[in-house]
């Protein structure tokens, strides 16, 4: 066969059409199959952070207009440029260097002092420099140097990977004292020669890196009792047992803490919970008789009558393992409510001598200190975890029952769940 009989075979070509021009909504004619939805999808920060030093200024793009300190998110784009007072001799700059560094400081105190610095990034770019110019060319360096460079996601520490850990700080008193800090820093080198000696200008800024995160589903909204039989996959339950003192010769009482089975919240959400207390009358009289619950507007005064104090709070736990020695440190980041629901114990006097079992029940909800900015995260030397806890908690020396502590993990993340 010739090759002119093969070119006669092929198709004639003609250059596609020019693609269509992309826009987030849909236009007229056209229909979304399928939508991620984000938090604050539709807002994009458009202003620029300037840092200034000398005759050197930083200006960074994809700000918020008032922000004292830059941020970014996961694999964050860093944009924007150097730029050179008039009043500098740019002929005289030798190289300009930008790096991206991330660092994490870890310091346990006390008799088995130790610290540890974690890299978790150290970036160098040449933006520009002398030496690698042609020597045909002119040697000056521009007044106006952009840069754009992305984040990493990751961080190695010796043989593993961990996702990049996000700003972070905390000091811990007591022994051992435990001192904590996840930093990130922009730092802008100019390198100029002087007729003596070369020099060196450093414009440094810090930034805040927060990676964004958002629960897999949204929270339970419906009330326990009209749910639970309906839905029960949506609330996760866990069980323990209240003993009873072995002098009162009481039953024992079986409880149960119910959060919804996502586990995973926004650190604005509200998280509701249901608590039921199951067993025999006269045990629950008599827990129910020695009984308060503990907020933040409790008195003394009500604590000196009450031989049980019963509470539901979000405790933070932070581990860090430098050098072989690992400290645990815990802090208590919000406070729920309580609310009896009925029917009451106190209205069926009649039962007080009954051996027959009933539950009392009670439902909340906990939230976030507002100053919490942080989710839960692991980056290997330093992970922060957190959990809900319900305790029952006698006076010393009193009561008729011991103390329960109940603890589920949970997941705190950035955003909260939202459906567009």
């Amino acid at each position: 066969m010739s090759d002119l009989h093969l070119d006669q075979q092929l198709p004639s070509y003609s250059p596609s059409r020019l693609p269509p021009s992309y826009s987030l909504h849909s236009l007229d004619g056209e229909e979304t199959l399928a939508q991620t939805c984000r938090f604050n999808s539709s807002s994009h920060s458009t202003g620029t952070f300037t840092k200034q030093y000398g005759d050197i200024t930083v200006v960074l793009s994809e700000q918020d207009e008032d922000a004292d300190v830059p941020s970014y998110g996961r694999q964050g784009l860093v944009a924007g440029s150097i730029i050179f007072d008039s009043s500098l001799k740019t002929e005289d700059i030798v190289a300009v260097i930008l790096k991206v560094e991330g660092r994490i400081k870890l310091n346990i105190s006390g008799a088995n002092a130790v610290s540890k610095t974690v890299k978790t990034v150290d970036e160098q770019y040449e933006l520009w420099s002398r030496q690698a110019l042609n020597l045909s060319t002119v040697s000056t360096c521009p007044r106006l140097l952009p840069f754009s460079t992305v984040l990493p996601p990751t961080f190695k520490d010796g043989d593993r990977e961990f996702s990049l850990p996000p700003s972070y700080e905390v000091n811990f008193t007591g022994i051992p004292g435990l001192y904590v800090k996840c930093m990130y820093a922009i730092r802008a080198i100019v390198k100029t020669h002087g007729s003596l000696w070369d020099h060196k200008q450093t414009v440094s800024t810090p930034f805040i890196y927060r990676p964004r995160k958002r629960p897999p589903q949204p929270t339970v909204t419906s009330a326990f009792f009209s749910s639970i039989k309906v839905s029960p996959e949506e609330w996760f339950q866990t069980t323990s047992m209240l003993q009873a003192k072995t002098s009162t010769k009481l039953e024992s009482i079986n409880a149960s803490l119910f959060l919804p089975a996502v586990r995973s919240f926004g650190l604005r959400d509200i998280i509701p919970y249901h608590i039921q207390l199951t067993g025999p009358i006269p045990s629950l009289k008599i827990l129910y008789s020695h009984l308060r619950y503990e907020t933040e507007s409790s008195s003394s005064s009500t604590w000196s009558r009450s031989a049980l104090t019963m509470s539901v709070s979000l405790c933070r736990q932070v581990r860090v393992d430098v050098k072989g020695q690992a400290v645990w440190k815990s802090s208590i980041i919000g406070n729920g409510t309580l609310t009896a629901l009925p029917p009451s114990i106190e209205l069926e006097p009649s039962l007080s001598l009954s051996s027959q079992e009933m539950s009392l029940d009670w439902e909340g909800e906990i939230r976030c200190r507002n100053d919490i900015r942080v989710g839960h995260f692991d980056a290997g030397k330093i992970a922060a975890s957190d959990f809900v806890v319900f305790s029952i908690t006698p006076r010393p020396n009193s009561g008729s029952f011991n103390s329960l502590r109940m603890i589920v993990p949970i997941s705190l993340v950035t955003d909260t769940w939202v459906e567009h």
